[in-house]
């Protein structure tokens, strides 16, 4: 029996968790750099820069880039800083991982700790956290018909999937210039450039994938007399990424990261310095699937033969449901007592936190804070550069396509977009507009018919007219196939409608 086949490619994780490791080591300062007096602040940011894997164990490297401003100990001197940065590495273990898999993964700096040895020397330790999946990809072969046409017995099941069309990384390189604003001072010495990845969208079509985002710059940096300045930029992008298997109809699930910043400062035109060079490169992990609906054979039998079938059993992760909201959220941050007042606003970092999450029937509760990091300057020469930092808790419930206890939730949060404005009080108010999405997931094995092969019954199995009395949990397809007889046939030999079922005790004419 010749079976016609859809290939549908799966990925499925074979081992997903979160872990957390360390970049530590001792920081001297620079000989063109002054005596450090107080430290003011440490900024640190993660990023994965490699992931191999291997038998037995994944690897992820990365860097954590670090930003520190101090004041320096010598009289007339304003705030300086150092830039540095470490490099992490760290092994899943897990016996199930293959070389041929793929691994996924993200990194943050959970925590920055650091003590002054002396005024040359300091020593910080990051705790870098990583959240990682490692997936199988595998090509599935889905039998929905044969080519032998009606004198098969085939039942059928319906199943949506997801085809994994994409599942890689893709870099990118953004380059711009950011020019000082009118009315503020050139730049003597650049003390702090931070970016991120916002305001992200993309476009599916024939083998391509259109992202579009907004890198936002923020630059801190000593002006000419000595004034620590700031500025801010949105530099807009659109990038093109390949992607052969791209259609119209694909779903993208794509994580951006800055993995690298370099950045110089030039004279314009008239020979001030007020011009920012900027190199911002980009890595995109983009997971890219169309959802996918079969009618698969999972049961057949050529009637009066014998029948053999040869299946394998997989495990498969339906979606069942793709719910997301996406909401702005406003919070008001004061100056704690005791802290300098803020003169102007530097940068509002944000990061969401996942805290939990629940399936009440068709809904989807999703708990969490969304952690704000603000920088500010201030008047204060003992504290030119102050933070904050805010919990902003959030809550909200996610209408979903389905229910049942069978199903796990696999939710991401992220922040969109964030703005801030300082009020006439001197509070500073937070507006964040908070996206959460989820894919409602469903694990379940199913057994793949691989081939089926008929020939001519035994002679034990050849029978007459059988008189069947119905038991308890059987259903006409079982009683046709025990007896190799089309099911058409036994509904008409006793006169049933398709609409009719069997009663417990009832009695059936087997046709031979």
């Amino acid at each position: 029996m010749e079976l016609i086949k859809e290939t549908v490619n799966v990925n499925n994780t074979i081992h997903k968790g979160s872990t957390q490791t360390m970049a530590d080591g001792d920081i001297i300062v620079p000989d063109t750099k002054p005596d450090i007096l107080k430290i003011l602040q440490v900024d640190a940011v993660a990023c994965v820069t490699d992931k191999n894997v291997e038998n037995g164990r994944a690897y992820i490297s990365g860097r954590v880039d670090l930003k520190i401003l101090y004041i320096p100990d010598k009289d007339g001197e304003t705030i300086r800083s150092i830039i540095t940065s470490f490099d992490y590495s760290q092994p899943i273990d897990n016996k199930r991982i293959e070389p041929d898999m793929k691994l996924i993964a993200e990194s943050s700096a959970e925590r920055v700790e650091f003590s002054l040895l002396n005024s040359r020397k300091l020593r910080v330790k990051t705790i870098v956290a990583i959240d990682f999946e490692v997936i199988r990809p595998e090509t599935v072969e889905i039998a929905v018909d044969t080519v032998d046409g009606g004198d098969i017995e085939l039942k059928k099941e319906n199943i949506n999937l997801q085809n994994s069309v994409d599942l890689c990384d893709h870099d990118f390189l953004i380059r711009e210039s950011i020019e000082v604003p009118g009315g503020q001072a050139s730049i003597s010495e650049l003390l702090k450039l931070d970016a991120k990845i916002v305001d992200t969208d993309y476009k599916t079509v024939t083998g391509k994938i259109v992202v579009k985002g907004v890198a936002a710059v923020s630059a801190l940096y000593l002006a000419d007399g000595g004034k620590t300045e700031f500025m801010e930029a949105e530099l807009p992008f659109t990038e093109v990424l390949d992607c052969a298997d791209a259609g119209d109809e694909t779903i993208c699930d794509i994580d951006y990261s800055i993995t690298d910043v370099n950045c110089s400062v030039i004279e314009d035109s008239d020979g001030d310095c007020r011009v920012i060079g900027l190199e911002i490169m980009v890595n995109a992990q983009v997971s890219a699937a169309e959802n996918v609906s079969l009618d698969m054979i999972c049961d057949c039998f050529a009637p009066r033969m014998k029948t053999n079938i040869d299946c394998s059993e997989t495990e498969l992760e339906q979606i069942v449901s793709r719910p997301s909201v996406q909401n702005t959220i406003r919070e008001i941050v004061s100056v704690t007592s005791g802290a300098p007042e803020v003169s102007g606003v530097y940068n509002v970092i944000t990061k969401p936190y996942i805290g939990k999450t629940e399936l009440q029937g068709t809904k989807l509760l999703c708990e969490g804070h969304i952690e704000a990091y603000v920088l500010y300057l201030s008047a204060s020469a003992e504290n030119p550069v102050y933070s904050i930092k805010k919990d902003i808790p959030y809550s909200y419930m996610l209408e979903c396509d389905a229910g049942g206890n069978d199903l796990t939730p696999h939710v991401k949060a992220e922040v969109k977009h964030t703005s801030y404005n300082l009020n006439a009080s001197g509070e500073i108010e937070i507006r964040c507009i908070l996206s959460l999405s989820a894919n409602i997931v469903r694990n379940r094995s199913i057994n793949v018919i691989n081939s089926v092969e008929t020939g001519e019954p035994d002679k034990e199995d050849e029978h007459g007219i059988v008189i069947y009395f119905v038991q308890n949990g059987d259903a006409l397809w079982e009683i046709a196939k025990r007896y190799s007889v089309p099911r058409e046939e036994i509904m008409r030999f006793n006169n049933m409608q398709p609409e009719d079922t069997l009663k417990v005790g009832s009695r059936l004419f087997i046709p031979n």
